[in-house]
């Protein structure tokens, strides 16, 4: 398994206002806690000792046991309960190196707790009598289970006092699904009925030898002599036999212990797959909205064409020719006439300073024009189908409980669009559209005269033409326009300009505005829904980030169980 796909699962991170957050970051913790032992288990040598871990609750004399196993005393014994707050490890000196990069000896773990030895009898052997698994403290408890994933052999230790405590059988019921080689003993046994009631209860469960019977004493040792001679210990000191055992059960271990992470990266998947469905359930339910609010909002878009419509597009185009002729009679600047249109087209629609050329009088008024016109583009339609997606949203969220995290997180996170914000987006939406004038003009100069295309420079009525057309458009739509054109607008047109098809131009040049303003329009709509989706999803890994958690699970479940070969 590539190091750095472990890495990376590290990054696998879920927002804490998820109503299923617990769940889901223990089941992570777990997950990541069983990639890290199969990686270092996985690298090790085929000839690495096996890990013998002796697991007990509070006051099962389990330190005793440690000690008297591996023949002097090294964990302390103490009358203070929980005594063992670290793991305390018995390992030759060859195998220090490698058992120091062991996952389990965190930051928490003092590389003190290692004890080294040059014993013949123990160089098939680490020994670690872990913390107690029932410990108050959440460090001791998550170091015992740490060793539990490790170890190759579980020496189950229990006493006469604490054999029917529920968390010693969630160990060792744990221990025989997993599979593991497990020695159970009863420690300070003072009564037979006692010693057999527990040897009933394993086989109960599934679990037919006999467990090791250790008498109780009047005292508290910190070893009991002669204990590592017994039959039931001495097979674990024959170097041997051991050696022999140790491939076997090596190989069984890795193989448990590849398909406990691959199972724990399957759940891991599922708990987040289910999250990801709901949360992608309700934003298909947003895209529904947001179609409906988008429906309604292109109905509301086309203005009825009235007289009284008629009668102020009249009135406006007579106002623009007015002030145009007075502007333009001077003729100081015909030349760049067409320029002029759009340099200040490009300021209307993105916010620049203006044309290069200078601060005169007519520059100002055409400035001042375009301010006026500003408003022309109708945005009530778009706030108002905001509005109606914002509605709709947040009564689906309040009416499903199973939905009352992402209700929080939508009234904290998402960021709801008013007057002022949509007019900004609709502003910043139109970069660009001056070279799709400019394109329009281009078209319709091919073919022209040169003494056409100066009398068309020269006019003042160009400009007055461009800025209704842009006006009446984002004001109420090209069918606004298509009706109006041959109406109203035309018997204000020259019939030169009309005889150059000025008409055909404008209609051209007005389906291709509405386009663009409709098309900003929905972009405010989408973006408001979007938020949504960005707010939701960003709740839990991305695709990337569970694809990599698919690749992992299917890499381990792949992988050929056979036993680690020497470096």
């Amino acid at each position: 398994m590539p190091e750095e796909s472990v890495s990376n699962f590290a990054d696998v991170l879920f927002d804490t206002r998820l109503s299923a957050w617990s769940e889901l970051e223990l089941r992570r913790l777990e997950t990541g806690r069983l990639l890290n032992a199969w990686q270092w288990k996985s690298s090790l040598s085929a000839d690495f000792p096996l890990i013998a871990c002796l697991m007990g609750g509070t006051g099962t004399g389990k330190s005793t046991l440690f000690n008297s196993l591996a023949g002097r005393e090294i964990s302390e014994v103490g009358t203070r309960r929980p005594c063992t707050r670290q793991a305390v490890i018995l390992c030759d000196e060859r195998w220090a190196g490698d058992l120091a990069l062991c996952p389990c000896l965190g930051t928490a773990q003092d590389p003190s707790s290692i004890v080294t030895h040059r014993s013949p009898d123990l160089t098939h052997l680490i020994l670690v009598d872990s913390p107690d698994f029932d410990s108050v403290q959440l460090e001791n408890r998550r170091t015992a289970e740490d060793f539990f994933i490790i170890s190759d052999l579980v020496v189950f230790v229990t006493s006469q006092g604490k054999y029917g405590d529920l968390a010693g059988h969630e160990v060792l019921e744990r221990a025989v699904r997993w599979g593991k080689e497990i020695i159970v003993v009863m420690n300070r046994v003072a009564s037979t009925d006692a010693f057999d009631d527990f040897h009933g209860s394993l086989k109960t469960k599934g679990f037919v030898p006999e467990p090791v019977r250790v008498e109780s004493v009047n005292s508290f040792p910190t070893l009991i002599p002669g204990l590592r001679d017994r039959e039931e210990f001495s097979r674990l000191f024959r170097s041997e036999k051991t050696a022999q055992q140790g491939e076997r059960i090596r190989t069984r271990e890795l193989s448990i212990l590849r398909e406990q992470t691959a199972s724990g990266l399957e759940e891991l998947e599922e708990m987040v797959d289910a999250q990801a469905k709901r949360i992608a359930a309700l934003n298909e339910r947003i895209k529904v909205f947001q179609a409906d609010a988008g429906r309604e909002m292109e109905l509301r878009l086309d203005i009825i064409v009235t007289r009284d419509v008629e009668a102020h597009i009249q009135q406006r185009l007579s106002q623009l020719l007015r002030k145009y002729d007075i502007l333009y009679v001077p003729r100081m600047m015909v030349r760049s006439a067409v320029k002029k249109i759009f340099h200040t087209v490009w300021d209307f629609v993105g916010g620049s300073s203006g044309p290069a050329e200078g601060n005169s009088r007519d520059d100002e008024m055409i400035r001042r024009d375009l301010e006026e016109a500003k408003p022309a583009a109708r945005l009530k339609p778009v706030e108002e189908a905001v509005a109606h997606l914002n509605r709709q949203v947040a009564e689906a969220l309040s009416s499903d409980p199973s939905l009352d995290d992402l209700r929080k997180v939508a009234l904290t996170d998402v960021k709801r669009f008013d007057g002022e914000k949509i007019r900004g987006l609709y502003d910043e939406a139109f970069p660009g559209i001056e070279h799709l004038l400019e394109e329009e003009f281009k078209h319709f100069r091919d073919g022209l005269s040169t003494g056409d295309e100066m009398k068309l420079y020269g006019s003042y009525t160009l400009w007055a033409l461009v800025m209704i057309t842009f006006e009446i458009v984002v004001g109420g739509g090209f069918t606004l326009l298509d009706a109006v054109l041959d109406t109203v607008i035309m018997p204000f047109i020259p019939k030169w300009l009309l005889n150059l098809k000025i008409l055909d131009v404008l209609r051209e040049m007005g389906r291709k505005v509405d386009e663009e303003h409709r098309k900003a329009l929905r972009g405010i709509l989408d973006k408001q829904a979007e938020l949504y989706g960005t707010a939701f999803s960003g709740l839990i890994p991305d695709e990337e980030a569970r694809a990599e958690m698919r690749r992992l699970r299917e890499g381990l479940r792949e992988t050929v169980s056979k036993p680690a070969t020497a470096r």
